[in-house]
């Protein structure tokens, strides 16, 4: 109990609840299990940012009725909300070896789901952070790191770059995206149903979710099932979809050379794996 801040533990006894562990904390948020008067377990999270608060649950109401965890509380003035435990742990349950096609199931139905709201305000739009975000970041790490990168690698970003900058949206796609579909940001009930879980939730085509996660879900591994799985329920067109994700992969191929990440050489294969199959289908 000491671990976890007196904050979280006023706001859980507020709403019934008694937080009994600390589980995790990073620069976006902090967790902590709490039980409920039944003995039941719940997730309550805070979040440094109050904006992220916000956008985080407005996205995880939004779902409502597909699998994604549940908001049952929220305190706006705290940045503190308390969510359903996906599976009854951390992390949820196992999940099927074969669980992508779950997965892509459920981004479809939040897709779904989200176009029901034609225009929501209280989200990013994907166009400002492309613009603001990925391709000023891009230009700024392609001009300072490019003298400490290999020959072979800056030609690759220079072959790259034209997929980031002529990224074009779709109107009739524009949906709540969840923004971050790496593997821990979905979650197994006992059953070994996928949840969504931790939403980074932008407004905009629903081709960048699709090729954030057929890159980075597993990354270097499954690439081409999930491109596949994507454009066939989707209805995106193959060379699209892998212009899309060849742009993230540009994105995420600087940001590992820059500090030194380990993930640097399978994002690399990745890219060139994206460049090839996407010249071939021309």
């Amino acid at each position: 109990m000491a671990a976890i801040s007196e904050r979280l533990v006023e706001t859980g006894h507020k709403w019934s609840l008694v937080p009994t562990k600390y589980h995790d904390a990073g620069h976006a948020s902090v967790l902590a299990l709490a039980e409920t008067g039944s003995g039941g377990k719940v997730l309550l999270k805070a979040w440094p940012d109050p904006e992220r608060c916000v956008r985080e649950v407005a996205a995880l109401r939004s779902w409502g009725g597909i699998p994604a965890a549940r908001v049952l509380e929220v305190d706006e003035e705290q940045s503190i909300a308390a969510l359903s435990l996906v599976g009854g742990r951390p992390g949820g349950c196992r999940r099927h070896h074969d669980d992508v096609s779950q997965v892509a199931e459920v981004i479809q139905a939040a897709h779904l789901q989200g176009r029901k709201f034609e225009e929501h305000q209280g989200f990013p739009e994907l166009t400002d952070y492309l613009d603001e975000e990925v391709r000023s970041r891009v230009i700024h790490r392609m001009e300072h790191l490019k003298h400490s990168m290999p020959t072979a690698a800056r030609q690759l970003l220079r072959t790259a770059w034209p997929a980031l900058e002529s990224l074009t949206q779709e109107k009739h796609r524009r949906t709540i995206l969840h923004g971050d579909l790496y593997q821990e940001n979905t979650a197994c009930d006992g059953d070994g149903r996928p949840h969504l879980i931790d939403p980074l939730p932008l407004y905009g085509d629903a081709v960048y979710d699709w090729a954030f996660w057929s890159v980075y879900y597993r990354l270097g591994q499954g690439t081409e099932q999930r491109l596949t799985l994507a454009s066939r329920l989707a209805g995106i067109e193959q060379r699209e979809l892998r212009s899309w994700s060849l742009a993230l992969c540009l994105h995420g191929l600087l940001y590992y050379w820059e500090v030194t990440d380990s993930r640097y050489p399978t994002m690399e294969k990745v890219a060139l794996s994206l460049l090839a199959t996407r010249e071939d289908s021309r």
